[in-house]
């Protein structure tokens, strides 16, 4: 069998903003007439995430109130800096930002991924998908109207461990039958592209570039051409 691995954020869907814009859109709403905009809490979300630090695992987080609370000091100080509440304030906020950022009016698929997971899906590509995210990526994924193209989808949340993590990778690996050819794809030439191709997995690069990546395209447009013919 073949697979193609998918990324998601960045891949086949963004949130404009991401984070930032999220707590942005909390703190306006918890204060009416303010004007925050999202590069004051940019700063303040640097660190702090499971994908910062891709080499510790994190299998205790594997439950979403786990993952969310122990991301919920993060959203705090970055309200507290970034808006300048108090600390008490920030906390009763926080939990908010849950909900927001899964808003699935939130979210934008490219336009060119339906197409191109109906045209792989007809020459018998299967698809799964493989990202470093929150623990409720497969309910999202439904919410977009996606899931139906997929026969699973792996959230770094729920397994433990983020991309380019060895461990990541070996989950994708161990869904698929085995003999079977996987190909990872996605926008992280760290990430995605060096993290797949250690695990002895097939990469292309999309929607960005990088002068060491030797399998690279601007979208997904020319992706099924490219996995055809190699």
């Amino acid at each position: 069998m073949r697979f193609i691995v998918w990324d998601f954020d960045n891949t086949l869907a963004h949130r404009p903003g991401m984070w930032s814009q999220c707590l942005a859109d909390v703190a306006n709403e918890a204060a009416p007439g303010a004007t925050f905009t999202r590069e004051r809490f940019v700063p303040h979300l640097a660190s702090g995430f499971p994908w910062h630090t891709p080499e510790a695992a994190h299998p205790g987080l594997s439950s979403p109130e786990a993952w969310w609370s122990a991301l919920s000091p993060v959203l705090e100080q970055a309200l507290v800096q970034g808006a300048g509440m108090s600390p008490l304030r920030a906390a009763q906020l926080a939990p908010q930002v849950r909900s927001r950022y899964l808003a699935p009016d939130a979210w934008c698929v490219y336009d060119d991924v339906q197409p191109t997971l109906i045209e792989l899906s007809k020459t018998r590509w299967n698809h799964m998908i493989l990202s470093n995210h929150v623990p409720e990526l497969p309910s999202l994924v439904a919410s977009l109207g996606l899931a139906h193209h997929f026969r699973l989808v792996l959230s770094s949340a729920t397994l433990g461990y983020e991309k380019p993590h060895p461990s990541a990778f070996a989950a994708a690996i161990a869904a698929a039958p085995a003999g079977s050819r996987l190909v990872m794809v996605g926008d992280s030439f760290v990430a995605d592209y060096k993290g797949a191709m250690s695990a002895g997995i097939q990469a292309v690069l999309v929607r960005s570039t990088h002068p060491e990546c030797q399998h690279q395209l601007p979208d997904l447009n020319s992706l099924p051409t490219h996995l055809n013919d190699a």
